[in-house]
This record gives structure tokens, C-alpha cells and sequence, in this order.
């Protein structure tokens, strides 16, 4: 699954979020995904900042952010109800100026 959800429009902003298989773990999916809704966002849609949060201990979904060249805002703390609890959540996003990186 994947998604681009979109602010308001005077905000020109969005975020990104998606989840995926562990069948399909580690195939680039996620990096293609990602790359192509930030390219879709900043190019169709003139966004002006792209947003996307994974919990922290979720290594391999922050690393796709981090290779796009999303930036770590943040942490916030206990933000998403997981099977095994609450956990806290990295806070990432880019803006339409930013170095991309494919």
C-alpha cells in the first residue's frame, strides 16, 4: 500500500506513507515508491513541502526516507498504536527547494 495525502491548498503540502509486504522487503519497492510521490508532488502538483514519519525502531523504512533525501525533524513520542504498543515516530520531510537524491 501507498499513499499522498495532500493539506489544504494554500499549504501546497503532503505526505507520504506506505507499507509493505515482507515478502517484498529489501526490492527497492519502497525507494521507487517514495521517489516517484516526492517527483509527483513537486512536479504535477507544485507541492512546497513533502512530509512522512516510520517508527523509530523501523531501520530500513527510515533509510528509504533518508536515501530520497528527506531531512529528520523529529521525534514524536508515542504516536503510533503498534500490535506490541505505542512507539514513538521520526518525523522526515523535504521541501520543493531541498537536494533530491535518486
Amino acid at each position: 500500500m501507498f499513499g499522498l495525502k495532500l493539506w489544504n491548498k494554500k499549504h501546497r503540502r503532503g505526505e507520504i506513507w506506505y507499507k509493505i509486504h515482507s515478502d517484498h522487503w529489501r526490492k527497492g519497492y519502497a525507494t521507487e515508491s517514495v521517489n516517484l510521490a516526492l517527483d509527483y508532488g513537486f512536479g504535477k502538483l507544485k507541492l512546497h513541502r513533502i512530509q512522512a514519519g516510520c517508527a523509530v525502531e523501523n531501520i530500513g523504512s527510515f533509510k528509504v526516507l533518508e536515501k530520497a533525501g528527506m531531512i529528520r525533524e523529529g521525534r514524536g513520542r508515542q504516536l503510533l498504536p503498534l500490535k506490541n504498543g505505542w512507539s514513538d515516530n521520526f518525523e522526515y520531510s523535504i521541501l520543493e527547494t531541498d537536494e533530491r537524491k535518486n
